[in-house]
């Protein structure tokens, strides 16, 4: 396994820190970002970078508690993106709670399924979000076992997780969206906050499965752009959108995503031999190539 599977449970603390850093497209980055509590620093995903954020996996069925610590500066919530949550725990300010500095809030929520989800900030969503404020919650079958997709669905021996993410670093200077914030002009490729040579040898990123095992790859577009996503041309299918299994399974060598966009990829490969991954970030308007994230999938 590729490291998931080792935040399963249902009650989780994180906070929100404003003082993450990053190098990215040759620049350094503060980043903000949703952390465990207790550790220190802080660190966002598998605790070791602090964009994105950490991710989160609960249970299906089960009660889910989120506590969450407001530590910053500014004003957060927690959205539980695509998630069938009450009212007052849907982060969105205006119909439920916005927790202020030093202040903290309980989210409760029982997953009505297992599949791949999302959460962010949204306050002032369009930067909080672009600024690393998202990660990705995971629902687990209802017996918490990390090598099935869902009751009945899929089994595999290798699991990744890839955030999709474009940075446009001009918004990092900025605290509040306005003007400078019209328009996204992208100028780093991510996946799992790394360009492609870091998310080449990245252990949480790249695949490395035995030949006629399976791994299951869950693809979350957080970018503000579409992503083309390509296995190094392996044929691979789509068994799940957006936290739900597909009426029919989908075949394909190529996926489109948009933002806010999940979806579980099943691949199995019978030869040994290594493929370069790559997501291809598009322009919204001529469906061009903006710039490209690669990794490294390696049957052995």
């Amino acid at each position: 396994m590729a490291g998931l599977g080792r935040n399963v449970g249902t009650d989780f603390s994180i906070r929100a820190l404003m003082n993450g850093r990053a190098r990215i497209g040759g620049n350094d980055l503060v980043v903000w970002f949703f952390a465990p509590s207790g550790t220190g620093a802080g660190r966002g995903f598998m605790d070791d970078r602090q964009m994105p954020s950490t991710h989160i996996e609960c249970i299906e069925g089960q009660m889910t508690v989120l506590n969450f610590e407001n530590t910053s500066g500014m004003p957060h919530t927690v959205h539980l993106h695509g998630l069938d949550v009450a009212q007052r725990y849907d982060g969105v300010p205006v119909t439920s709670t916005t927790v202020f500095p030093g202040q903290s809030y309980e989210y409760r929520f029982r997953a009505p399924h297992a599949g791949t989800y999302h959460y962010h900030c949204h306050v002032d969503t369009v930067l909080h979000y672009a600024r690393g404020m998202f990660g990705t919650v995971i629902v687990r079958p209802p017996d918490g076992s990390t090598d099935k997709a869902w009751e009945g669905g899929p089994e595999f021996e290798e699991e990744v997780l890839w955030q999709l993410q474009t940075v446009d670093s001009t918004w990092f200077n900025v605290n509040h969206s306005g003007p400078q914030t019209a328009r996204f002009r992208p100028d780093a490729f991510l996946i799992n906050g790394l360009e492609s040579a870091d998310a080449s040898v990245d252990p949480f990123t790249r695949v490395v499965v035995a030949q006629g095992q399976r791994a299951y790859i869950r693809v979350s577009n957080a970018a503000y752009n579409w992503g083309r996503v390509w296995l190094g041309g392996l044929p691979f299918e789509v068994v799940a959108s957006d936290g739900r299994p597909m009426r029919s399974v989908v075949s394909t060598r190529v996926l489109d995503l948009g933002p806010g966009e999940r979806y579980d990829l099943l691949l199995k490969v019978d030869q040994p031999g290594s493929h370069i991954a790559r997501v291809e970030y598009l322009d919204d308007y001529g469906q061009g190539i903006l710039g490209t994230a690669e990794t490294m999938i390696e049957i052995v």
